[in-house]
This record gives structure tokens, C-alpha cells and sequence, in this order.
């Protein structure tokens, strides 16, 4: 099979989707020896992809063409005319699927967020969210999703036939996310980042409201003006829409001194900021899967999260899971995880599940997903 692969939604790298894409990518070329790849990528954004498997070669255009409008014409213009020459096209993101097809495509929908929560977007995008894009997904020939939620998201408000929808969890770099002694990763942070003293941490980019970091200062403050406590809340994640709101609230809160925005974290910072927390707090309003969750639990810590959309799925009976609208809750899982701790067999039982998500395995089950349609 000639097999090409989109990879426009990169965005430097600095997303979950990102992270979907080259870590999928990077196990494609160790687990395929038999089919060729294309990769379609901007200019821009080219290196984040090594090739490291001779099949595997790259296209790269101008990044004007990454631009999302111009983007969208690309995927039904050239990659339509292109896509002939292809036996599947993979296009790993609902929002460029195309309506104009060269071949077999096969989509990733990672989720719906748009039909959940109110103003994820400016009226432009929710309107394209909701009404253009059902109708890409239901061009695709087959939908990958990376959560049995988001497969019932996408049954009821796309319309898309079950039978033709996989289930396939995303996986971690088991390289990369292992536990570091706390007093390593916290004397590591206090050189890299300037962390000195015991934290809560969320990572995920600055979206409002999408992300509920309001409510999350608001318990932090609960937290910190009840227990007396030296505590910081350490933000990591580059700013997104309505990042300056997020600040703004946290400039006006009276512990603004314990909020510490840390910005976009390289991915060597994480498995410190995971090891060394005494939380990780997930409260997002909406996920198509999550990855900080499993991260975090590679990395053995204590994690809390949200106990909606995908979260819960990912959580299972494992995690303490709480309303994210509701800064009550969130306060009651910082307190409580502060006064119980971490216990060995909860730690031990965290990594021995995060394991379960493996890219090798995800890599093998999108292989079985191309050969279906050919």
C-alpha cells in the first residue's frame, strides 16, 4: 500500500493532537516494513517528525498552506488531485477531513468538544465545529477515535455508522514518562523552573473556559486560606484562547503570589513536574482522552480528575474523580489527597496501568485499520 499521511494540525508540536501524530508516526516506522508513506507536512513544522524507516518519505510545502482556510482548500484541491496516486489517506483531525476525495480516508476524531461546551471557540469556529464538520466525518471511510465516549459522541451527533468506527487508545513514551525520585525532581525543578516548595500541578494549555483553570484557582484559594498551607499551583501550558483571562483572575486572587504560570514545559520538564507534585489535577470541562492523566500515573503520581467525557473512561475505578463545575470538589480532592497521600499499592497500581497504553500497540491496530480498506 501507498499510504499518505496529513500531518497539518502540528501546532509546533505544542498539543495533544501534536503528540498523537508523531508518536503514532514514530511507531508506524518501527512496526511497517511494507508499505510507503507520504508524509504531507508545512514547512514549519518538518523536523518534528524524524524519518528513521526508508518507506517513509516527506512532502513538505510552503507553511502559508498550514494556515487553517488555506489548509482547508489544500486538503480539497492538491491532496484531492494527490490522493489519487494513494491507496489510503490518513487524516488525523476531524476539522480536515475532505469533502473531495483522491482515495480511502481514513480520519482520527479525537473529539466533539465543540457540541459540550459553550464558547470552546469564537462564533466562526463553533459554527464550522458543528456544522461543517459532521459532514467531513462522514466523508472518511473509516473514523480511528481514541475513546469509547468519543465514539458515542461522534454515533449521536454525526450520524456516523458504528461498524465503521476503532476504538484505539492512544499510548505514552514509556522512554520518556517513569517515575523520578521526588527529591531529584524537585531539586531539578528548583533549577529549571525555579519551584521551591511543595505544588499542585495542571498541565494543559491556557483555554477559558474549555480548561477550567477559573475554578481551579478558586479552590486553590479555598485550599490555601483554610490549611495554611505553603502550597503553590504550578500552570503548565502555552496560552491559548482566553489565556488572558485565566490571568487576570489569577492576578486579582489574594494567593496570586502561589500561582505559577510556567508557560509551554519541554517534555523533559513533565516527568519532573509529575514525580515531584504532591497532586496532578485534571479538572478540564471536556477530553477527548486525556493524556496528562496517564503521564502522570506513568510518572506515579497522585492524580485527580474531572468525571466527565472521556476522563471518566480513562479514570476508571482507579482515580478519585470529581464535578469540575463545582470548586468545592476540586478543593475536597486537594485536601484530601494532602492529608491521605499516595500509597505504595496505589502508586504501583497507577503505573501498572499506565503501561497498558502502549504506541506499539496502537500502531498495530491503525496498520489493521488500512489494510481493511484496501
Amino acid at each position: 500500500m501507498r499510504i499518505g499521511f496529513s500531518t497539518f494540525v502540528l501546532d509546533g508540536g505544542q498539543t495533544g493532537v501534536a503528540t498523537y501524530i508523531c508518536e503514532l508516526l514514530r511507531f508506524l516506522q518501527l512496526e511497517d516494513t511494507e508499505n510507503t508513506y507520504d508524509l504531507l507536512m508545512a514547512q514549519r513544522d518538518a523536523d518534528l517528525v524524524p524519518l528513521t524507516n526508508p518507506n517513509f518519505s516527506k512532502t513538505v510545502v510552503p507553511s502559508i498552506i498550514g494556515q487553517p482556510l488555506v489548509n482547508l482548500v489544500w486538503h480539497n484541491t492538491a491532496l484531492a488531485a494527490a490522493g489519487r496516486k494513494l491507496d489510503v489517506l490518513h487524516v488525523p483531525s476531524a476539522r480536515r477531513v475532505p469533502l473531495v476525495k483522491g482515495t480511502k480516508v481514513v480520519a482520527t476524531v479525537h473529539d466533539l468538544a465543540a457540541f459540550a461546551v459553550e464558547a470552546k471557540y469564537d462564533p466562526a469556529r463553533m459554527l464550522f465545529n458543528r456544522k461543517l464538520v459532521p459532514a467531513m466525518i462522514r466523508n472518511a471511510d473509516h473514523v480511528i477515535t481514541v475513546s469509547e465516549f468519543t465514539k458515542s459522541d461522534i454515533v449521536k451527533h454525526v450520524g456516523y455508522p458504528e461498524e465503521r468506527i476503532s476504538v484505539i487508545y492512544s499510548g505514552i513514551n514509556r522512554d520518556l514518562f517513569q517515575p523520578v525520585a521526588a527529591e531529584e525532581a524537585r531539586d531539578r525543578l528548583q533549577v529549571l523552573h525555579g519551584l521551591d516548595k511543595p505544588f499542585f500541578v495542571y498541565v494543559s494549555r491556557l483555554e477559558h473556559p474549555a480548561k477550567n483553570h477559573v475554578r481551579l484557582i478558586e479552590a486553590f484559594e479555598r485550599f490555601k486560606l483554610q490549611n495554611d498551607s505553603s502550597h503553590q499551583l504550578v500552570l503548565a501550558g502555552a496560552d491559548w484562547n482566553g489565556a488572558d483571562a485565566i490571568k487576570a483572575r489569577a492576578a486579582e486572587s489574594p494567593v496570586k503570589d502561589d500561582i505559577v504560570f510556567l508557560g509551554f514545559v519541554p517534555v523533559k520538564s513533565l516527568p519532573l513536574l509529575y514525580s515531584g507534585c504532591d497532586l496532578m489535577v485534571f479538572p478540564s470541562l471536556f477530553e477527548g482522552f486525556g493524556f496528562p492523566i496517564v503521564e502522570a500515573l506513568a510518572c506515579g503520581a497522585p492524580v485527580a480528575c474531572s468525571n466527565t467525557s472521556s476522563m471518566k473512561e480513562i479514570a476508571g475505578d482507579l482515580l478519585p474523580t470529581f464535578d469540575p463545575t463545582d470548586p468545592e470538589a476540586l478543593f475536597r480532592s486537594m485536601e484530601r489527597t494532602v492529608a491521605q497521600g499516595w500509597s505504595p499499592e496505589m502508586r504501583t497500581r497507577g503505573t501498572d496501568y499506565a503501561l497498558t497504553f502502549d504506541w506499539r500497540k496502537t500502531a498495530e491496530r491503525v496498520l489493521e485499520v488500512y489494510r481493511s480498506l484496501t
